[in-house]
């Protein structure tokens, strides 16, 4: 069985590049398709649909959160039942992960739908960017159930094995979007309402890829909601173990709502400068991210199968990688990070105000990885009260008191500097569950 021969046998190193490549690749590109909706958005050299992009971010983050707790939650299950050799549970949870993503899409889009002036108020959207705004996550809010299916089912053919076929679900998904931005907001001069419809129409396409693979291939995995039913506690599992990546990401939306409102007392030019000051510490955090997420099958599957060695083993090879990979891309983003904002803003003094940005952003993302290590470590063996914690620490309880102290005492730069502060207590409680003896449960 595939799973068997990467997961169990032969070279760790091996088997940590056959997961973590397609996983990294996918990261890599859907940071530029994110970075594409504000790029072409930044080329109309409007400062208000700019600062739009970056109010409407916890839109999308709503949407991805909803996507992480049904397919981590259902790639950790589906991975450990995997290795205990239990395919009754792997279907009832890939059953479970159908029945999620649709009821959270349509709840979500249309509560959105319902109350949209509401939640661009809560966003923090000013007169100048409200309409900008509103339109957005409108047209995102149309798109939920298939935006939260496509991210979910794509860390399903992870657990599966099929990491081939989850990375080019991502790519093209992503490399369609790139293609339609361009020609939605500059070409149709669609402005934000492009970016929007763009990134709904590639996550179209790759829903149906993702139903296509799991129909005609054969494979333990099922889009039946029904074989959920005949196992309830299918639901729990799922729910469980994804509310620590899940937690992050709703936190993180929230966070941004809190930053937008803060920030935007200095006006839209501060929140755009935020926005894509953030973008070269993104490209460090999605390439260790996919390192920290492509070995989450393997060690789920492990704990399932009740082989700590080779947990211990992987854990260690891919700390020191995340380390190696996140030192070498921070120098490199660091000494780009001109150009790289370049991209975005014609404005020499928003530019300069990026870069400050950009530079204190990167001051722990060496180190980030490990956090997203430990998270990912917890959820496979099981630990979803403490990954948890770990995620909640970092987002919450040390990201908003963070925020809040050093504004008031700092201004505005109190605000740069609140989630450099955030990761970096993040990592310390990050390395003490990694360094504890790894057990399965």
């Amino acid at each position: 069985m595939k799973t068997e021969d990467i997961f169990e046998k032969g070279s760790v190193w091996k088997a940590i590049a056959k997961m973590c490549i397609p996983v990294i690749l996918v990261m890599l590109v859907t940071t530029a398709y994110n970075m594409a909706d504000m790029l072409f958005v930044g080329r109309t050299g409007d400062a208000n649909q700019v600062a739009a992009i970056s109010l409407s971010s916890p839109m999308f983050m709503l949407l991805m959160t909803c996507g992480t707790l049904v397919g981590g939650g259902g790639c950790a299950v589906i991975s450990r039942a995997l290795g205990a050799k239990d395919h009754d549970l792997v279907r009832a949870c890939s059953g479970a992960c159908t029945a999620l993503t649709v009821g959270f899409g349509i709840l979500l889009g249309g509560a959105v739908l319902l109350f949209p002036d509401r939640f661009v108020g809560l966003f923090g959207a000013d007169d100048a960017t409200w309409q900008y705004t509103k339109e957005y996550v409108c047209i995102m809010a149309l798109g939920a159930p298939v935006v939260i299916f496509s991210n979910a089912f794509a860390n399903l053919l992870r657990a599966d094995g099929d990491t081939v076929t989850a990375a080019i679900v991502s790519i093209l998904g992503s490399v369609v979007n790139i293609i339609l931005d361009p020609i939605l907001i500059s070409g149709l001069h669609m402005g934000v309402r492009g970016a929007a419809i763009a990134t709904v129409l590639s996550n179209v396409l790759t829903a149906g890829i993702v139903l296509s693979r799991v129909c005609r291939k054969a494979s333990v995995l099922t889009l039946n909601p029904l074989c959920a039913l005949r196992m309830p506690r299918a639901f729990w599992l799922v729910f469980s173990l994804g509310v620590p990546s899940a937690i992050s990401n709703l936190l993180g939306g929230f966070v941004g709502i809190l930053s937008n409102n803060i920030s935007m007392q200095y006006g839209a030019d501060v929140v755009a400068a935020m926005g894509v000051g953030g973008k070269p510490g993104m490209i460090v955090a999605m390439v260790v991210m996919g390192l920290a997420l492509g070995v989450q099958p393997m060690l789920a599957y492990n704990a399932g199968a009740g082989n700590t060695a080779r947990i211990k083993e992987t854990l260690k090879k891919t700390a020191l990688l995340i380390v190696a990979v996140g030192t070498a891309l921070t120098a490199l983003c660091f000494v780009f990070r001109y150009p790289i904002v370049g991209l975005f803003l014609q404005d020499s003094a928003l530019t300069e105000l990026s870069c400050h940005v950009t530079v204190i952003g990167l001051l722990v993302m060496p180190v980030v990885g490990l956090n997203y290590l430990a998270v990912s470590y917890l959820q496979a063996i099981g630990l979803a009260g403490r990954a948890t914690l770990l995620s909640i620490a970092r987002q919450g309880l040390v990201y908003v008191p963070a925020l809040l102290i050093l504004h008031a005492v700092f201004g505005m730069e109190g605000i740069f500097w609140a989630g450099a502060a955030a990761d970096f207590i993040a990592v310390l409680l990050s390395v003490y569950y990694l360094l504890r003896r790894p057990k399965t449960v």
